[in-house]
């Protein structure tokens, strides 16, 4: 049996996972992976009726999805610009 602390710190952990684990590890609904992996923003292997994620390729992806602060920060910025220059 696997020692739970050691798979939160990422020692022994599994590469290749079910979409229950990569639900878990990104705090992502298992429907939102679905739809995903679906639109190949997350690459999966389908082995008959099972679905496997490489978890490197899980984090690819997630760390592709990541906005820069500054392009944040921008469009907030100009939305309340907008709400500002339109009266409201």
């Amino acid at each position: 049996m696997k020692n739970e602390s050691n798979d939160k710190c990422g020692a022994n952990r599994e590469r290749y996972v079910d979409i229950k684990k990569v639900s878990r590890y990104t705090s992502l609904p298992v429907k939102t992976i679905y739809d995903w992996s679906n639109q190949g923003k997350f690459p999966c292997i389908k082995y008959g009726r099972r679905i496997l994620f490489d978890i490197q390729d899980v984090d690819k992806a997630m760390a592709n999805l990541k906005q820069p602060y500054l392009q944040c920060e921008k469009t907030v910025n100009k939305i309340i610009g907008d709400l500002h220059g339109n009266g409201i």
